[in-house]
């Protein structure tokens, strides 16, 4: 029987920066407060090894580790823009927004 090879989905440059970063975010806000790894991952509640590859930037460690090592630092306002809210928008609502408000008493 062939050999069954696993598929893997592409993941995009900027999505590999924006890990990378996170990554070098946590290593570094940790040494600066001199937290050892092992003390910080007992804090973030990952094992050592996750905490080394977070570190390292990997991509295959789950976001909610990297989320909360950055909860943890009390840095994720830093790291992350204040939200837009226009993102959460609708279709609907951006087009609703779009008619001028002295034509709406036309319909």
């Amino acid at each position: 029987m062939a050999k069954r090879i696993p598929q893997t989905t592409p993941i995009s440059i900027d999505a590999l920066d924006t890990i990378s970063y996170w990554g070098k975010v946590i290593s570094a806000q940790r040494k600066l407060r001199g937290i050892s790894m092992r003390d910080f991952a007992y804090r973030a509640c990952i094992s050592l090894n996750t905490l080394q590859r977070i570190e390292r930037g990997e991509h295959s460690v789950l976001a909610s580790n990297y989320l909360n090592a950055l909860a943890v630092l009390r840095v994720m306002g830093r790291v992350f823009k204040s939200p837009d809210e226009s993102l959460l928008k609708t279709r609907e609502e951006i087009l609703r927004n779009l008619i001028p408000k002295d034509d709406e008493e036309y319909f």
